[in-house]
């Protein structure tokens, strides 16, 4: 019993390897198309996407990134070897864009452990509770007592 689960469990890891590996080709496919060099349907030439190119190259690398450590070793080929060759069309079809449109390997510069300006540490103030003199704005308009914002509702069976 356990040899055939086994058999199947290798028989998914090989799907998935293959379903993996097709994704990581259509994403390269896409980022080729919007960089101009693949044709649109038609046959006419399409003009570069540069940020819609980072876009997808990023999305690459964030895959890669969040992947790492649960590929085989021909996954992780496969996709750093898509990646070196994006990046290559994407500087070759850029022609001297500016580095802050070029696309970032390394992900350290996702904001994750910075604060934001609120303070998420106080709960929102409730519709019964006033807001303080220096939170309201000039022109508010007065909110609708409680009696109004409550809708009857009647069933008739007949």
């Amino acid at each position: 019993m356990a040899e055939i689960e086994k058999q199947k469990s290798a028989i998914g890891n090989a799907e998935l390897a293959q379903r993996f590996v097709q994704f990581v080709m259509m994403q390269a496919q896409n980022i080729y198309y919007v960089l101009g060099r693949i044709p649109s349907p038609d046959g006419r030439p399409i003009p570069p996407n540069l940020e819609a190119a980072k876009i997808l190259i990023d999305q690459l690398e964030m895959i890669q990134e969040k992947t790492r450590g649960n590929l085989s070793v021909q996954e992780s080929s496969i996709i750093d070897d898509a990646l070196k060759n994006v990046r290559l069309a994407f500087v070759e079809s850029s022609g001297g864009t500016p580095a802050s449109m070029m696309p970032k390997s390394p992900l350290a510069d996702f904001p994750l452990d910075e604060e934001d300006d609120q303070d998420f540490t106080k709960p929102p103030p409730r519709a019964t509770e006033k807001p303080k003199p220096s939170e309201t704005p000039a022109a508010t308009p007065p909110a609708p007592s409680e009696s109004e914002n409550k809708k009857k509702f009647t069933k008739s069976y007949g």
